[in-house]
């Protein structure tokens, strides 16, 4: 049942943001399974030495041991299906649909275009991508890392109004590079954001 949940609730955006999260889980769900099993065989030693003679006790007690042993997984694994399969299902099956890898650049990576101001916050959420005016429309971004060494590139593009303010920066370190500019194009701002580390 907890391999069910954990396989329900896993998608293309967690493997995408938190790419360790599904061989971190499996990992705990086979240190529950082990610790269960060396407990229901105490168990099993004890009904003896105690001489239980119900099976219909041994069951329950077995059940009942079994499912608050994993309770906890089963609390933050029906968390998840919550969040990510009712709550957040729209956003979530849109962002599936608007991912991408980044094909040529560094080992790793993904890019995602045309996103609204809610889906790209989302992604925030799960990432430390810098966040964007709620004004924002149009946006997108590529992101493309190492995975072993700290290389990455991060590129951010989208629209604002004219009347929203834009702060242009740059910043060029020896490893590290950081800017943000503007151009106005169709009565918009379109806003470019890019930051690097090599």
């Amino acid at each position: 049942m907890l391999l069910f949940l954990l396989f329900y609730w896993v998608d293309l955006i967690e493997i995408t943001f938190d790419e360790w999260q599904v061989f971190i889980d499996l990992f705990w769900l086979f240190l529950y399974t082990l610790s269960n099993l060396v407990v229901l065989r105490l168990l099993v030693s004890f009904f003896r030495w105690r001489k239980f003679g119900s099976l219909r006790k041994k069951m329950i007690i077995s059940v009942l041991v079994t499912l608050l042993a994993s309770s906890s997984l089963y609390y933050r694994y029906l968390g998840k299906v919550y969040e990510n399969k009712i709550v957040n299902v729209e956003v979530r099956e849109s962002l599936n649909n608007k991912i991408t890898e980044v094909e040529g650049g560094l080992a790793n990576g993904h890019k995602a275009e045309n996103l609204t101001y809610e889906e790209y916050m989302y992604i925030t959420e799960l990432n430390w991508f810098p966040e964007v005016p709620e004004a924002a429309s149009r946006i997108s971004y590529s992101y493309d890392y190492d995975g072993f060494l700290p290389d990455y590139s991060f590129s951010l593009e989208y629209d604002l109004p004219l009347e929203v303010q834009v702060d242009t920066m740059s910043y060029e370190g020896e490893q590290f590079m950081k800017g943000r500019s503007f151009e106005i194009i169709d009565g918009k701002k379109r806003v470019s954001y890019y930051e690097w580390l090599q």
